[in-house]
């Protein structure tokens, strides 16, 4: 098992700093960088119960994590030593490196989050599990719950595997470069959004619960794509000249097309199947069980 190394850039310290009191209220931000080799991995695993996650693609041949854990209380000298609690650790296995967020479970349930989502009028009170303990993601202000939650922000090379298991919290997927031959993104979230810009990953999976999924300036270097929403609505911002095959289907919802006159046909499977362009290009399918499709173009 291996253990985070620390330093600082101005950035984090600048964010180290600010911790921001309100009343009787004081937060603290605890700043965790690390740089890995990527030579001899495949399959990079990130795992992560409460907060946003972003990951970008980047040409370089080593794995960056960056995460800022946040923590809160009733003052100052809680808030730090509860953020100390929260740590994340690495772990390789052959091919495979896990990054995993190691939260107090042993003597917190309970977690406090100021980015909440009400959903049909629940407000995150739906429980989890994590590591195998059950759990509670809460609004910040509830009583039951300690504020404590992490920004994870990863860097890796496009033609890796990459897992994404986040249990309440959007995650943000952004690419650079060329096409990575066999890199593949496998992306879930429980409660929360994905947003995609143009990836670099050849297969792109994704699902989320409760949330929406958007790419919003084409489908990149991706050819084989596959969406799925519980409760949450799907949007593609494409070129007007894109090509694609979608095949989508849905048990409430609604299929819009502002991108082209184009109409959707049945298929025999009864999925909903629109041809964009004469051919080629990605294969998207979407599954929605109450959300609609969104087709549009880039900008509008």
């Amino acid at each position: 098992m291996r253990k985070p190394c620390l330093w600082l850039t101005p950035a984090l310290m600048l964010a180290l700093a600010t911790g921001a009191f309100a009343g009787d209220h004081a937060t603290y931000i605890r700043p965790i960088e690390m740089t890995l080799p990527a030579a001899g991995v495949t399959q990079v695993v990130l795992i992560n119960l409460v907060g946003p996650v972003t990951v970008e693609t980047a040409p370089d041949a080593a794995i960056h994590l960056e995460v800022l854990v946040h923590a809160g209380g009733s003052d100052a000298a809680f808030a730090r030593t509860l953020a100390g609690q929260l740590d994340f650790q690495t772990q390789q296995t052959g091919g495979q490196l896990r990054i995993s967020g190691v939260y107090p479970l042993d003597h917190f349930r309970d977690y406090g989050y100021p980015n909440m989502k009400s959903i049909l009028g629940i407000h995150g009170t739906d429980s989890n599990e994590y590591n195998g303990q059950k759990v509670f993601i809460r609004d910040v202000g509830s009583d039951k719950a300690v504020e404590l939650w992490a920004d994870v922000r990863l860097k890796l090379p496009a033609n890796l595997a990459l897992v994404v298991r986040n249990t309440y919290g959007d995650v943000e997927l952004r690419g650079s470069g060329g096409a990575a031959p066999g890199g593949s993104v496998d992306g879930f979230t429980d409660v929360g959004d994905f947003t995609v810009y143009r990836p670099a990953w050849a297969t792109v999976k994704l699902q989320t619960d409760y949330g929406k999924v958007e790419f919003t300036d084409g489908f990149g270097a991706a050819q084989d794509i596959s969406l799925n929403t519980n409760v949450g609505g799907t949007y593609l911002d494409l070129p007007g000249d894109a090509h694609a095959k979608i095949v989508a289907h849905k048990d409430l919802g609604f299929l819009h097309n502002d991108l082209t006159t184009a109409n959707f046909s049945k298929n025999s499977d009864g999925d909903s199947v629109l041809q964009l362009g004469p051919g080629g290009g990605p294969v998207v399918h979407i599954e929605m069980s109450v959300g609609s499709l969104h087709l549009k173009k880039v900008g509008s």
